[in-house]
């Protein structure tokens, strides 16, 4: 029988969102960015609401731009405290977030980020390289192609990651609906996602 992890909760948790910024949105091609964007607003959300670490980053803003002002919406103290870096590739390669996330005491880490292929790949890599149990959380990322996240999602499976969505985490966070905090959590998704279905 395969071993399955322990569930995530909201009291052991913490949400990285890397370098989804005004330009890099621009070039995920591999879903809607209709898609990632909600799916980081439920992201982000999730954090505000459950006091969980919420960490943003962005790369060369000068170039690339600032955080997607969607996100800055509903998470501006995050935005305000961001981890801007110049062109590392790696977030995990600027030592005042890998301290800040060290500090949180944390080591289940929700990661997504653009783009997949990129960006999103080696802070997932040199997170596991770290100790974190990491799970991206795939429909709030994005790329150029869809093989370039099928293949980056499949490398990252083959280093311990999980890989899911947004709707399979937050259920994982609170996975009772009935509840107060599972009624909040119900709200988000219905805001962010399900009041957008066609």
């Amino acid at each position: 029988m395969a071993h399955v992890a322990p569930r995530f909760s909201p009291s052991d948790s913490i949400i990285l969102l890397v370098d989804h910024q005004t330009m890099t949105i621009d070039w995920v091609k591999s879903l809607p960015k209709t898609t990632v964007i909600a799916s980081c607003r439920v992201l982000a959300r999730m954090g505000v609401t459950f006091s969980m670490p919420l960490f943003l980053t962005t790369t060369m803003e000068e170039y690339v731009g600032p955080t997607l002002p969607e996100i800055q919406e509903v998470a501006s103290g995050a935005f305000a405290a961001r981890f801007k870096r110049g062109g590392i590739l790696s977030c995990f390669d600027q030592p005042e977030l890998v301290a800040a996330l060290k500090a949180t005491g944390r080591t289940n880490l929700i990661l997504a980020g653009l783009t997949t292929d990129i960006c999103l790949f080696w802070a997932a890599r040199d997170a596991v390289r770290l100790g974190y149990n990491v799970n991206v959380i795939a429909d709030a990322c994005g790329t150029m192609s869809t093989i370039g996240d099928d293949t980056t999602f499949d490398r990252l499976r083959g280093l311990g990651v999980t890989v899911s969505v947004v709707n399979q985490i937050v259920t994982e966070l609170e996975n009772d609906f009935g509840s107060t905090d599972g009624l909040k959590a119900q709200q988000i998704l219905s805001d962010e996602v399900i009041s957008k279905l066609n």
